[in-house]
């Protein structure tokens, strides 16, 4: 690999946003290995360590592998309190309609 000494730019091939706001985003790698990304035609910048956006995706990964397992226990949950109701409903019998309310104590 050759070792990072001048910074390189890319522009996305893809335009991001809405409206009159859609841009492209110019990456830069810069030397320190720092990525730099901005709007085209924009002079805002904001800059990330690379292995602080190596950490982000890796956490990302994490995290969507972990609400992943929640939605099937949860799935889970519900299927088994479905399973639940439905026995104790049997188990009660029907259940007649009964016209002849009264209130209580009398």
């Amino acid at each position: 690999m050759t070792p990072q000494t001048k910074t390189v730019r890319r522009a996305t091939t893809d335009e991001y946003g809405y409206g009159r706001n859609r841009r492209k985003l110019v990456v830069a790698l810069e030397k320190g290995d720092l990525i730099t990304l901005r709007e085209q035609g924009r002079r805002t910048r904001h800059t990330a360590r690379l292995f602080d956006v190596y950490w982000w995706l890796l956490r990302c990964e994490a995290d969507k592998a972990r609400m992943e397992k929640l939605r099937e226990r949860k799935a889970r949950k519900a299927a088994q309190l479905e399973e639940r109701r439905q026995r104790t409903a049997k188990r009660a019998g029907p259940q007649q309609a009964d016209d002849s309310w009264t209130p209580r104590g009398k």
